[in-house]
C-alpha cells in the first residue's frame, strides 16, 4: 500500500521542490512574513510550513542565516558611511580648489593681503579635510562573534559528533574551553 505524504515516504517536501526555497527559509527564520503569510503565497496549509520549519530548518541553518543577515547589514551600513564620507571629501576638495584659485588670481592681482588670507582658509579647509577622513576611518569597526560564523556552526557539528562518538570527551572539552573563556561555551547548548 503506497504511504503518499506520510514521513518517511520518500516523497520531498513542497517548499523543497519551489525555485524560492532559500527565500522562503529566510521568511520563516528571520520573521519576514507570519507563516499563514507564506502558506498563502505558495499554495499550501499553515501546517506545511509550520511542518518545514520544524522538520528541517536546522539550528545551523538558523545561525547560517542569522549570521549572514547581520554581515549584510553590516556591509549595507559600511557601504553608506563610505558613500557619505566620499561626499564630504568631494565637497572639502571642492571648495580646496575654489580657493587655491582665489590664492591665484590674488597673486596674478598682486593683492599680498587676499591671497595670505586665502593661503590661511585653505590651511584651515586641508586641516578639516585631513581631521575629517582621519577620524571616519577610526571609528569605523565591523564585529562578528564567533557563535554566529559558518566555521563554527560547522565546528560545532563536529565536535557533537565526537563527543557523541566518544562521550567522555565532553567534559574535558566543555572545561578547556571554558578555561580559555570562549565566548560560545556561554551558550546553552554549546555541545
Amino acid at each position: 500500500m503506497a504511504q503518499g505524504g506520510n514521513k518517511n515516504s520518500g516523497r520531498r517536501a513542497v517548499i523543497d521542490m519551489r525555485p524560492d526555497k532559500q527565500e522562503i527559509i529566510k521568511d520563516i527564520v528571520l520573521n519576514r512574513r507570519s507563516m499563514a503569510e507564506i502558506a498563502r503565497r505558495i499554495g499550501v496549509d499553515y501546517s506545511t510550513v509550520q511542518r518545514y520549519r520544524d522538520d528541517k530548518i536546522t539550528e545551523e541553518m538558523r545561525r547560517e542565516i542569522m549570521a549572514e543577515t547581520r554581515i549584510q547589514g553590516v556591509e549595507t551600513d559600511t557601504e553608506i558611511i563610505n558613500q557619505d564620507r566620499m561626499d564630504v571629501a568631494m565637497t572639502y576638495e571642492s571648495l580646496a580648489r575654489r580657493v587655491e584659485k582665489l590664492i591665484t588670481k590674488a597673486e596674478e592681482n598682486e593683492d599680498d593681503g587676499f591671497a595670505l588670507a586665502a593661503m590661511d582658509g585653505l590651511r584651515k579647509v586641508l586641516r578639516d579635510i585631513a581631521s575629517m577622513q582621519g577620524k571616519l576611518a577610526q571609528n569605523l569597526t565591523v564585529n562578528v562573534t564567533l557563535a554566529e560564523s559558518k566555521e563554527w556552526v560547522t565546528l560545532r557539528t563536529i565536535l557533537q559528533e565526537v563527543c557523541d562518538e566518544v562521550p567522555a570527551a565532553r567534559e574535558p572539552l566543555l572545561r578547556r574551553m571554558r578555561h580559555h573563556v570562549l565566548s560560545v561555551t556561554k551558550e546553552e547548548d554549546v555541545l
